[in-house]
């Protein structure tokens, strides 16, 4: 990252270990939340659509405000979670987004055969409500995911896991994230297709959004990639935003 301060202390050691424990704790529970999702958590409209999102954001997202609040950080130290933004960030995520679209389409094409099936996407008509879930399922996949999901994943997990190995083994750290990230979205594959698929393709993302969060010691770079990303399976269908349809969303 371009914001390293250099040979970390062991007093940044221990902290960056703190924040790696606290990340882990937060990412089991929203792994254990995630798995629920199967037993069919219901929420009220319009928000029906935020169900699995949410069980999985107030973990991750509790951890990264415990992590950035309750541990210390000493003056003039590398930036917790690296959150800034620049223009030339759109540039990088439009790129990397959309060849991150292309190889797990590629996958998704030689596992299942072909690009999987959105039909009858569309924006649903009917009542207000209806139409406020289709937004919020939208907004949801696209925006406030990934937000969430690289603030921890490529903010706080990465960065810390990094200051906690000697020498800030950057590449170590954006494998073992990406690995972390995939590992959470496997626990609602179904199937070994789809869990292969799902795996692999996040796998890819993870290794994107980090190392353009490397490069650039900043995670709005990441935070374009995925939203890029994400946004980009509209093409193939409107509907696939919520879910079930075999298209990998992050």
């Amino acid at each position: 990252m371009t914001d390293d301060p250099g040979t970390p202390s062991s007093t940044d050691t221990r902290r960056a270990r703190t924040r790696v424990t606290i990340a882990l704790i937060g990412l089991a529970v929203a792994a254990l939340l995630g798995a629920t999702i199967r037993a069919g958590v219901q929420i009220p409209q319009p928000f029906d659509a935020l169900g699995g999102y949410v069980l999985v954001w107030v973990p991750l997202l509790g951890a990264v405000l415990v992590a950035r609040f309750a541990v210390s950080s000493p003056r003039g130290s590398a930036p917790v979670l690296g959150l800034a933004f620049r223009p030339i960030d759109l540039l990088w995520g439009l790129a990397a987004g959309l060849l991150l679209r292309i190889l797990v389409s590629v996958l998704e094409v030689v596992v299942y055969g072909s690009l999987p099936s959105t039909a009858g996407g569309g924006v649903p008509a009917g009542s207000a409500l209806i139409v406020a879930s289709f937004v919020v399922a939208v907004l949801a996949a696209t925006v406030i995911a990934p937000v969430v999901e690289e603030l921890f994943f490529r903010g706080l997990l990465l960065r810390s896991v990094r200051g906690s190995l000697p020498g800030r083994a950057a590449w170590i750290a954006v494998v073992i994230s990406a690995a972390l990230f995939a590992s959470l979205h496997l626990v609602v594959a179904s199937g070994p297709s789809e869990a292969l698929v799902t795996g692999v393709g996040t796998f890819l993302v993870g290794l994107g959004t980090g190392t353009a969060a490397v490069l650039t010691g900043r995670l709005g770079p990441a935070i374009v990639t995925h939203i890029v990303f994400n946004a980009s399976v509209l093409v193939l269908g409107v509907t696939a935003v919520t879910g079930g349809t075999g298209v990998v969303i992050e």
